[in-house]
C-alpha cells in the first residue's frame, strides 16, 4: 500500500472539483500543494502579492461561474489575502482560500510565522476552520467547496498546519466524499410569486433592478423576457450589467435617478438594498418593492418590502413569467407610448446630450470622458472591462457598455481600490477567448501594478490602461484636506505624468504613452493588435488633473456611479 502526504490530498481535492487553475505565491508550507497540483494538471498562477491571488481567483470564478482557488504561504502570505477575502465576502464571490500555518504541535511556542489565522477570517468568510488531520483533508475540502458555492456564494478559509500537510496516510484508506453537493435551484413561494405578478401587471411605472447576484443562475432569457412582456424599464448594479445588453431599448441607466424616484413598483433581482441604492431612500415613499434573493436575511433590509421571494433568480423569474402568461396583451405596447417610458427616454436623451461635448473633447490634457469613448469604440461587444479608481469608475459607468453576462468587474460593494489589475489577470485566464481591458486610475493602478509582470510571465494578454491624472481624484483630494498654507509636501498628488508604461516595457510587454487626444484611438488599436499576438499591453494616458464631472455631487456613491 502506498502512502500519500497531506499536500497531495489537498491538490487532489482541487483536481476532483474540476478546477484547472489556482492562484498563489509559493512558500512554506504550501509549496508542495502547488507542486502536486501542477502534476495533477491544475495550472498554478504565481502572483507577486497574495492580495492579488485572492482577487484574481475571485474574478476567475466570477467570469466562469465556478469557485476560485488561491493557495497562500504562512504568516504574512495569509494576512496579505485578507483584503481579497473581504472583497469576495461583500460581493458574494465564491473562493476557497487555502492558507498555510505553523505546526499544530508547536502552537503558542513562537514557531516561524505562527499566526492564529482562523479568527481573522471569521467575519469575512462563510466558514473559517483549521484542518486537524491529514486523513480528514478530503472531508474538509468538500465542505469548503460546498459552502463556497451554496446559497449566496462567498469565500471560505481553510487553515493548513504544516504537520498536517506533511503527514502521510495510506492512499487506500483515504475516504473521498461523493455526492456532497446538491445542485438545486430553490423556487419561490407560490403565493408570493402570485402577489409579485399582480403588482407588476397593475403597475403604472414599473422598474426592474438587476444585481450581480443573478450571475450564478444566469437568467438572461428570463430577465429579457420579463422586461419585454411588461414594457418595463430596467437598471443594473455596476457588476449586474450585461445580463441584459446595455443597448436594449428598455435600459434606463442613462436616466437612473429619474427611474428610481418615479417607479411605483420596483422588482429587485439579485441586488441588495445597501448603499449602492441609497438604502432604498431614493425610491418614492409609496413605491412597492418586490425583492428576489437567494439569501433570506437580505430581504427587508433598510426598506420594507411588499413582496419578498426567497429563491433562485432564474427559477423565480420563470415562475413570474408563467404567472403573467396570457395576461399581458397590450401592456408592452401601451407602455411604449406611455408617459413613464417617455419621461425616462427624454431624460436619458438630455443626459446624453450633456456629456456629448466631453466625449468628443479635444482638450489637452485628455478628458477622461474622451478616453472612455475611444475605449468604448475600439473594443468589441464581448469585451470584459475591469474598471478601478474613483473618477475612472464613475466616468466608465456613464460611457462604457456591457453586452454579455459577467463582463463588468469593479470594486463592488466595499469599494476596494486596487482590484483592476488582478481582476483582469483572473478574468483573462477565465475567458481567454475574449478581450479583457483593465482601466485604472493612477492611484488604483499603484496597488497591484506589479501583477502586469504576472500577466507577462504566464502569457495572459490583457490590456492595462492608466488614467494618469497625477493623484487621488485628479488632485481634488488635496484641496479638501485643509492643509496649512504653504505646506510643501504632496499628500494626494503624485509626481506629475509618471511614465507607467515603462513598467510593462521593462517586463517585455507592449507599451505606449499617450499625451494628446488624437493619439488615443491609434494607440488603443495597436495595443489590441498586440494582445491578439499574445502580448500584454499597457497604455499610459496623461489626462486632465482636475476633471470636471457632469455630476458635481461629492458623495462617494455619486462619484462611483452607484
Amino acid at each position: 500500500m502506498a502512502k500519500v502526504e497531506g499536500s497531495y490530498l489537498v491538490a487532489k481535492a482541487i483536481q476532483n472539483e474540476g478546477i484547472t487553475t489556482l492562484f498563489g505565491l509559493p512558500g512554506g508550507p504550501v509549496v508542495e500543494v502547488i507542486g502536486f497540483a501542477a502534476q495533477l494538471g491544475v495550472r498554478p498562477i504565481s502572483v507577486r502579492h497574495e492580495q492579488a491571488a485572492a482577487l484574481s481567483a475571485a474574478a476567475y470564478g466570477y467570469v466562469r461561474n465556478e469557485v476560485g482557488v488561491c493557495v497562500l504561504a504562512a504568516g504574512p502570505g495569509v494576512t496579505n489575502a485578507l483584503t481579497g477575502a473581504h472583497v469576495a465576502f461583500d460581493n458574494g464571490l465564491p473562493i476557497v482560500l487555502l492558507g498555510g500555518s505553523g505546526p499544530q504541535h508547536g502552537r503558542y511556542s513562537g514557531t516561524f510565522q505562527e499566526t492564529d489565522n482562523v479568527p481573522m477570517f471569521k467575519s469575512i468568510t462563510k466558514m473559517s476552520v483549521q484542518i486537524d488531520s491529514a486523513a480528514r483533508i478530503p472531508e474538509y475540502m468538500s465542505m469548503a467547496f460546498r459552502k463556497a458555492r451554496s446559497g449566496r456564494p462567498g469565500p471560505v478559509y481553510l487553515d493548513l498546519p504544516s504537520d498536517v500537510l506533511q503527514a502521510e496516510v495510506e492512499e487506500d484508506d483515504v475516504k473521498w466524499p461523493v455526492n456532497y453537493f446538491a445542485d438545486v435551484h430553490p423556487m419561490g413561494d407560490a403565493n408570493q410569486v402570485k402577489k409579485a405578478a399582480e403588482l407588476l401587471l397593475n403597475a403604472e411605472r414599473p422598474l426592474m433592478i438587476v444585481g450581480k447576484g443573478v450571475r450564478w443562475s444566469e437568467p438572461t432569457e428570463e430577465l429579457k423576457g420579463l422586461v419585454e412582456e411588461l414594457g418595463m424599464p430596467f437598471i443594473s448594479s455596476p457588476m449586474g450589467r450585461g445580463f441584459i445588453p446595455d443597448d436594449h431599448p428598455l435600459n434606463a441607466a442613462a436616466a437612473r435617478s429619474t427611474a428610481i424616484r418615479g417607479a411605483d413598483v420596483v422588482l429587485m433581482v439579485g441586488a441588495r438594498m445597501n448603499w449602492m441604492f441609497d438604502f432604498g431612500r431614493g425610491f418614492a415613499p409609496d413605491a412597492k418593492i418586490i425583492h428576489v434573493d437567494i439569501e433570506p436575511g437580505e430581504i427587508g433590509i433598510n426598506r420594507a418590502v411588499e413582496v419578498g421571494i426567497v429563491g433562485d433568480a432564474k427559477g423565480v423569474l420563470q415562475q413570474i413569467l408563467t404567472e403573467i402568461d396570457g395576461k399581458t396583451d397590450g401592456i408592452a405596447d401601451k407602455a411604449e407610448e406611455g408617459p413613464w417610458l417617455t419621461s425616462i427616454r427624454d431624460k436619458a436623451a438630455s443626459n446624453g446630450a450633456a456629456i456629448e461635448p466631453l466625449l468628443n473633447s479635444d482638450s489637452d490634457p485628455i478628458r477622461t470622458f474622451r478616453m472612455m469613448k475611444e475605449i468604448r469604440d475600439v473594443f468589441p461587444r464581448d469585451t470584459i472591462y475591469c474598471v478601478d479608481g474613483q473618477m475612472t469608475l464613475g466616468t466608465g459607468r456613464q460611457v462604457l457598455q456591457s453586452y454579455t453576462p459577467a463582463s463588468r468587474l469593479n470594486s463592488g460593494s466595499n469599494g476596494c481600490v486596487g482590484v483592476g489589475v488582478p481582476f483582469a489577470v483572473g478574468a483573462k485566464l477565465g475567458r481567454p477567448d475574449v478581450p479583457v481591458v483593465s482601466i485604472n486610475g493612477d492611484c488604483a493602478f499603484g496597488f497591484n501594478a506589479m501583477e502586469m509582470e504576472t500577466a507577462v510571465r504566464h502569457g495572459i494578454p490583457a490590456i492595462f490602461i492608466i488614467n494618469n491624472n497625477s493623484g487621488i481624484v485628479g488632485g481634488t483630494m488635496e484641496a479638501k484636506m485643509g492643509l496649512p498654507e504653504g505646506y510643501g509636501e504632496r499628500v494626494a498628488t503624485y509626481v506629475q505624468d509618471i511614465r507607467y508604461d515603462k513598467i510593462i516595457e521593462a517586463f517585455g510587454g507592449y507599451a505606449e504613452n499617450v499625451t494628446h487626444p488624437e493619439e488615443l484611438r491609434p494607440a488603443l488599436e495597436r495595443a489590441y493588435e498586440a494582445t491578439k499576438a499574445g502580448k500584454v499591453a499597457c497604455i499610459n494616458v496623461i489626462s486632465e488633473h482636475m476633471e470636471m464631472m457632469v455630476n458635481t455631487a461629492t458623495r462617494a456613491s455619486a462619484l462611483m456611479g452607484y
